[in-house]
């Protein structure tokens, strides 16, 4: 079968990642868009932590609120207890259609795994919440709240010292947000052992041969943002292993 018969078949669930939820048809980061990602067969999902004023952890991707929940604040302003009570619907995009759905805590995630033990979870920890708190607090709230499904877990950032730092507390999964190409070779990276390694597919170098990597033979590596199946199955015929998209259904959809 050749590349462009494959664009048109579905692609397989075990090999998508539902990006910040199921955000092609819901408000990013909701509850009801990582509910509805695995409604339509995700295996997988995404999603963004940023911490509140008080310090706790918040499904969230942005620090200011103007974005997703139309509120000219910072998610750092504001305590946890009011940040829950703002709609995260993301009116540019989406209008009043969802303004009753509201910001989430972590704690959330926890009861949506415990419902579907299948599912695995990728918990981007968001680095502009690092001066906030600090990485060592940032870590240990984020394990103590997730230990109930730490094995359905991924503790991920573009910090690569904190994702270190969660290697060395023995977090079961941990992956890296590559900032650039080349640090796949870093004496970082190869310290980390990440199980997962995140990448925007637009920088990885056309001619480099994933395959034979030997920076990539422990790791399964996730390319993002992707957008449709032709250029999905050009990523995994080039031996990417996983996709991160929006749009979860129509990638495993079959025509």
């Amino acid at each position: 079968m050749d590349l462009e018969t494959f664009s048109a078949s579905p692609i397989n669930a075990n090999e998508l990642v539902a990006h910040r939820g199921f955000r092609g048809k819901y408000p990013e980061n909701t509850i009801l868009s990582i509910t509805k990602a695995i409604e339509a067969g995700a295996l997988f999902v995404e999603l963004d932590v940023q911490f509140s004023e008080d310090k706790l952890p918040i499904i969230y991707h942005d620090c200011e609120l103007s974005r997703v929940s139309g509120e000219a604040m910072s998610v750092f302003q504001m305590s946890r207890a009011s940040l829950l009570k703002i709609s995260a619907y993301e009116p540019d995009r989406l209008g009043d259609r969802y303004a009753d759905e509201t910001i989430a805590p972590l704690e959330a995630l926890v009861a949506v795994l415990v419902r579907n033990p299948a599912v695995i979870a990728f918990v981007e920890i968001k680095d502009e919440s690092i001066a906030h708190c600090g990485r060592e607090a940032m870590l240990q709230t984020i394990e103590t709240i997730l230990e109930p499904v730490a094995k359905q877990t991924v503790i991920m950032s573009f910090d690569y010292e904190l994702c270190a730092m969660a290697r060395a507390s023995d977090w079961p999964l941990v992956g890296v947000v590559l900032e650039a190409w080349q640090d796949l070779e870093s004496d970082k990276i190869q310290q980390i052992e990440p199980d997962f390694i995140y990448v925007d597919h637009e920088i990885i170098p056309k001619t480099y041969d994933l395959p034979a990597s030997k920076f990539l033979a422990n790791s399964t590596l996730v390319a993002y943002e992707v957008g449709s199946r032709s250029l999905g199955y050009a990523l995994l015929a080039r031996g990417v292993d996983m996709l991160e998209t929006y749009e979860i259904e129509a990638m495993m959809a079959s025509d």
